[in-house]
C-alpha cells in the first residue's frame, strides 16, 4: 500500500484565484427564487422577470437566468454538481439541520477529505453543501485502487453515511437554523467531461491549476490551487459523450473563474493563446470553452 500524496501542487494559477458566480438557466424563475432562499437560506440580492442573483449576505454566488422552452437533457456534457463551501462545521450542521426540519429531500455523505449532503434543485440541477476536513486522513492506493485512510488506520472509498449526531454536537441549544449564510464561497464545480485526459491537460497544463487526483476506476479526476484548495475543478467521463448541451438546455449555463488580478490574467490569456484556444470577448465579458463544449467566463477581481 502506497501513500498518494492529494498533489505536488504547483499551480501555475495564483492561490487567491477563486470560482465566481454560477450561472445556470431556469425555466420557473420565481419557484427557483423560493427554493433557493428557503431551503438553502441564499439571500436575494437582485430580481425581476428574467433574472436573479443569489448569495450570502455580502457575496453573490448564483445567477439564474429565466428562459421558456427549456428542456433537460441526459446525454451531454454540462454540470454534475455545483457545491457551496462553508465556514465552519456548525453552519453546515445548520444547514443540514434546517433541510431536515423542513423534510427537504437531501444525501448526507463522508467522503473523508469533506463532510457533504447533496441534494437537487426544483429543476434537477444537483448541488452539494460542504466543508473540507483534509485533516483527517490521506489517500492511499493498493493493487491501483484509490482508497482514503483515516488516521486512525480505518479505509474507506469515501462515500460513507455521514455521522449527523457527530456534525449536530457543533449546535448550540439556542442557534437558529435560519440564519443567513454568510463567509460562503463557490468551492467546487463538477462537471461531466468528454475524458479524463483531455480535462486534466487543459486545466492543469492550459488554464494553470495543480494536479489532483485521477481515479481511473472510478472515472473521475479533479485539480485545485494548493494544499488546502482542493478539488476546485472535478470531472467525470459517466456519461462517455462528447455531444455539448444544446442552447435550450436547462441547467448550467457557464460559471466564472476569478483571476486576483491583471497581470494573473494576462498570464492565463498568453496560455489560452498559446494552446490556440478561443477568446471571446463582449460586453457580456471574457468566455472561453474548455474541451468538454463546458462554458467558462474569466473576470479579474474588482
Amino acid at each position: 500500500m502506497n501513500t498518494v500524496p492529494y498533489t505536488a501542487y504547483k499551480a501555475t494559477l495564483p492561490s487567491e484565484t477563486k470560482l465566481g458566480v454560477v450561472h445556470l438557466k431556469v425555466s420557473d424563475l420565481k419557484n427557483q427564487v423560493a427554493f433557493y432562499s428557503q431551503a438553502l437560506k441564499l439571500t436575494v440580492h437582485k430580481q425581476d422577470e428574467n433574472e436573479a442573483i443569489l448569495g450570502d449576505i455580502n457575496n453573490p454566488l448564483l445567477h439564474l437566468h429565466r428562459h421558456d422552452n427549456l428542456k433537460r437533457y441526459h446525454d451531454t456534457t454540462g454540470m454534475y454538481h455545483f457545491a457551496l463551501l462553508y465556514p465552519s462545521e456548525k453552519e453546515l450542521a445548520k444547514a443540514i439541520g434546517w433541510l431536515g426540519a423542513i423534510e427537504y429531500p437531501q444525501a448526507p455523505t463522508d467522503h473523508g477529505m469533506s463532510k457533504t449532503t447533496y441534494l437537487k434543485d426544483l429543476e434537477g440541477n444537483d448541488i452539494e453543501l460542504y466543508i473540507r476536513t483534509l485533516d483527517r486522513g490521506h489517500y492511499v492506493k493498493e493493487n491501483g485502487i484509490l482508497q482514503m485512510k483515516y488516521n486512525d488506520g480505518r479505509l474507506t472509498d469515501g462515500r460513507d453515511p455521514l455521522d449527523l449526531e457527530e456534525l449536530f454536537s457543533h449546535l448550540e441549544k439556542d442557534d437558529d437554523l435560519q440564519s443567513p449564510l454568510f463567509n460562503m464561497e463557490m468551492g467546487h464545480i463538477h462537471l461531466y467531461g468528454i475524458n479524463l485526459e483531455e480535462m486534466t491537460d487543459f486545466y492543469t497544463n492550459t488554464i494553470g491549476f495543480a494536479d489532483g487526483v485521477i481515479d481511473p476506476r472510478f472515472r473521475m479526476g479533479d485539480v485545485g490551487l494548493d494544499e488546502r484548495q482542493n478539488h476546485v475543478i472535478a470531472y467525470n467521463s459517466w456519461k462517455n459523450t462528447s455531444i455539448a448541451a444544446p442552447e435550450d438546455a436547462l441547467g448550467l449555463d457557464y460559471y466564472t473563474i476569478v483571476l486576483p488580478d491583471q497581470k494573473s490574467y494576462q498570464a492565463l490569456e498568453n496560455r489560452l493563446n498559446a494552446a490556440g484556444i478561443p477568446i471571446q470577448k463582449s460586453d457580456r465579458g471574457v468566455f472561453i470553452k474548455d474541451p468538454s463544449h463546458i462554458d467558462i467566463k474569466l473576470e479579474i477581481k474588482n
